[in-house]
């Protein structure tokens, strides 16, 4: 297992997105995002990545230099066409435009369509939580991107389907909760498979169907499927994901007709501080966080974290002790350096 400091991978994916034809802003602004992603340990939306985005850029998939437009507006909403942009650009784009109208309104829902692949889905509701509102987003895939089997069935129907939830705190970093629909992460499955490793049971079927724990068995030839969490609860919340960010959007949702891999998305935001008296809100959150906390642990438990703080701490411990990576994705990314000439050392 190889490790580098997070500032070498972030300039060394943002030569190769530059050389390869990115701008110098857009080439910085997703290498930046990949490698927040690893450092908060969702390595499967990290630099992983570089090889496939330069694939679609390549294929004319992704838009160099696209400019957002705003579809219509009013004070309370506001739907947008990223024109097939850097999905890190386009997302940064939208929620800065949601978090000034929900400053202003108390409330608003964003939703954005063609727009390429968004990176790690928490980043964009934390940037809410951050300026003092609450987010919730459901992101599609545009209605390709097909990977996971409805419950009940053995073949792809839907795509991972995210949620993402963003709480703010003024004591503390926001209560963030980011999650697919299904039990596990393409991309994790793409780690895996490409650590020799397997993955927990329960994730993915195989082509015929049949249960596995072998990450070939899920990326094929010939293709597998993975399985919605929860059985019928997460099929459930994937299916209303696909309307929330594909059918509202005008994207559309998961269908034959298209493969095209971009993301389509909704967000709602919330200004505490326009509902009730801000300090009254921090406290419940607070209290609330205190309450959860203070149950006696179960078995093999040290200690309660809410969601956003496992992440925190990976975060610190990778920023001193570097980020780990398979010698296999670190070839694939030195193989993508080479073919535009960067220097991966």
């Amino acid at each position: 297992m190889l490790v580098f400091e997070a500032a070498r991978l972030a300039n060394l994916a943002k030569q190769i997105f530059q050389t390869a034809g990115a701008t110098p802003e857009e080439a910085k602004i997703v290498a930046d995002a990949l490698v927040e992603a690893n450092l908060e340990g969702h390595d499967s939306h990290g630099v992983v990545r570089v090889p496939e985005y330069v694939g679609w850029m390549e294929k004319k998939l992704i838009n160099i230099g696209a400019q957002m437009e705003i579809v219509r507006e009013t004070e309370g909403f506001a739907v947008m066409d990223g024109h097939w942009g850097w999905g890190q650009v386009v997302g940064k784009q939208a929620m800065e435009h949601g978090i000034n109208k929900a400053l202003h309104s108390g409330s608003v829902t964003i939703s954005v369509r063609q727009c390429c692949h968004l990176g790690r889905v928490g980043d964009y509701p934390l940037m809410a939580a951050r300026a003092g509102l609450g987010a919730v987003m459901f992101v599609n895939t545009h209605g390709g991107g097909k990977l996971v089997t409805p419950w009940g069935g053995r073949e792809r129907r839907l795509s991972a389907n995210p949620i993402s939830i963003a709480i703010p705190r003024a004591s503390n970093p926001p209560i963030l909760i980011d999650v697919s629909t299904c039990a596990i992460a393409g991309g994790k499955v793409t780690i895996a498979h490409n650590s020799g490793k397997s993955v927990p049971p329960g994730c993915i079927l195989d082509s015929e169907g049949r249960p596995s724990t072998n990450p070939a068995d899920f990326i094929g030839p010939p293709e597998g499927a993975l399985l919605p969490f929860a059985g019928h609860k997460g099929f459930a919340l994937s299916m209303a994901t696909d309307i929330l960010a594909g059918a509202f959007s005008g994207a559309g949702c998961s269908r034959p007709t298209t493969n095209r891999v971009g993301n389509s998305f909704t967000a709602m935001l919330l200004d505490p501080a326009q509902l009730r008296d801000r300090t009254e809100f921090d406290a419940d959150v607070d209290h609330l966080v205190d309450y959860v906390k203070s149950s006696k642990l179960a078995e093999g438990f040290t200690e309660i974290l809410v969601p956003g703080e496992p992440e925190r701490r990976e975060r610190e411990r990778r920023l001193k002790n570097g980020i780990p990576m398979d010698d296999e994705t670190w070839r694939q990314i030195r193989e993508t350096a080479a073919k535009y000439k960067v220097d991966a050392g």
